[in-house]
């Protein structure tokens, strides 16, 4: 579940080996999520729906941190997921991973059949209503407090995007502000947090998290 104050795992597939629920309790509930495409599109238009990878994700996604650090590993090579919009701040999501990509075939049959989908999800979520291993998004947020004096608010939504993975031409489209202005941004911010590159920001943020 998607939610303005992190994410919050309901139910894990039957098929799901240990190595597997670790992966999603310790890395992606603990602070990956925030780089999760789906998350970020969510919580810029929160909307019930089906939405496909392909969609929402940067240009070079395979080259994210989040790729690497989760993705790959327990996700495999194409995701979609439906969302169902429960209130202002939650959204119930579904989410199904390939180790192939899907084809135009398998997207038309998942949007064929969303309206059962998202009224089996709202059904569910009434027998969910127990507190499951939820993220805690205070350490995120604790950092970012901590850097609000020495950053401009427009410097930290292009951290959050950066860090996300999306390209300078990416950010200064979300943003409506020229890619020349983004390398501003990107290269004041590196300056006043000591780091020299994407590697070293993902670690300033999500060290403890994969480690």
């Amino acid at each position: 579940m998607f939610g303005s104050e992190g994410v919050q795992a309901i139910c894990y597939p039957d098929t799901a080996d240990e190595e597997e629920i670790d992966g999603l309790l310790n890395r992606y509930v603990k602070g990956l999520y925030m780089l999760d495409p789906f998350y970020i599109a969510n919580r810029e238009n929160q909307q019930s729906g089906f939405f496909h990878l392909l969609d929402i994700a940067p240009t070079h996604f395979l080259e994210t941190e989040y790729y690497h650090l989760y993705f790959e590993q327990f996700v495999s090579v194409d995701e979609v997921q439906y969302n169902i919009q429960l209130d202002s701040e939650k959204t119930l999501c579904l989410s199904m991973g390939s180790k192939s990509r899907f084809t135009q075939d398998h997207i038309a049959i998942f949007d064929l059949i969303k309206p059962w989908v998202l009224a089996l999800m709202k059904q569910r979520i009434a027998f969910d209503t127990e507190e499951k291993e939820s993220s805690r998004p205070q350490q995120w947020q604790d950092k970012i407090i901590e850097l609000a004096p020495q950053l401009t608010s427009r410097e930290i939504e292009v951290l959050k995007l950066a860090l996300s993975g999306f390209s300078n031409s990416e950010i200064a489209g979300k943003l409506s502000v020229s890619p020349e202005t983004v390398k501003v941004h990107r290269r004041n911010f590196y300056s006043k947090l000591n780091i020299k590159s994407q590697s070293e920001l993902f670690a300033y943020f999500f060290q403890s998290t994969i480690s």
